[in-house]
């Protein structure tokens, strides 16, 4: 594969010492393996090479790899999600828990402060709580297949919207512009991923443009109040 290609790959990802699955893309595989969730999101997965779609140790294999090649490969820790780092471990207070609603129970995980973090243990009025990701300090195992290059830009920008979960109505393609509609206005900060993505991974396209129902909804309300608002 070269930098910049636009690929689909299938993949499982285990932790090595365990060959606990912690992710995969084929539902036949989750069911067969009785991890089957009715909703996550199956299906093939887009990886623009080079850029940061994927931990660095499943980039560099990638790399080397050629369309319908299949590979096993085991990923350390540093190429994956990190060492693990004794300052993420806390003891917090069980009124930050009673405060937040959580049951505080050994081993289970939660989201506090918008962080997700494992309770260790629970001695008394005091909790101690590992923030480090459940991932971290830990090789990986990862087989992976390249499926399909994609070479069409109208299809790599379906993918790329599909990829971020956009609620899309269609999209044009204008020369070097891209103009994407939809129902309801797209957050501002998907706006600017989609837009990064989309102008520095496809050649020729310079700019993304965003319309939705609900910008010219509130254009046309404007625009009937001032035509109220004039006086004969």
């Amino acid at each position: 594969m070269q930098h910049g290609d636009f690929v689909e790959v299938d993949y499982v990802g285990k932790v090595k010492i365990t060959g606990d699955i912690f992710d995969l893309t084929n539902e036949e595989v989750a069911k067969k393996e009785k991890i089957h969730d009715p909703k996550a999101p199956y299906g093939p997965a887009l990886i623009i090479i080079g850029s940061n779609m994927t931990i660095r140790g499943v980039m560099k294999e990638l790399e080397k790899m050629e369309l319908n090649e299949e590979r096993t490969f085991d990923v350390l820790p540093q190429d994956a999600f990190g060492m693990r780092d004794p300052r993420m471990i806390r003891i917090l207070p069980m009124s930050k828990f009673i405060e937040n609603k959580i049951d505080p129970v050994p081993g289970a995980y939660f989201d506090i402060d918008g962080m997700q973090a494992k309770i260790q243990s629970v001695s008394g009025g005091r909790i101690r709580v590992d923030f480090n990701g459940p991932l971290a300090g830990k090789t990986l195992t990862y087989t992976v297949k390249v499926l399909k290059k994609i070479e069409d830009d109208r299809e790599r920008i379906e993918k790329v919207l599909k990829y971020y979960r956009v609620d899309y109505s269609h999209f044009e393609i204008k020369g070097k512009e891209v103009e994407i509609k939809s129902k309801k206005a797209m957050h501002p900060l998907a706006r600017k991923v989609i837009s990064d993505i989309v102008t520095k991974w496809i050649k020729g396209i310079d700019k993304v443009e965003y319309k939705s129902e609900d910008d010219e909804n509130k254009k046309e309300g404007k625009a009937t109040e001032n035509v109220g608002d004039k006086k004969v």
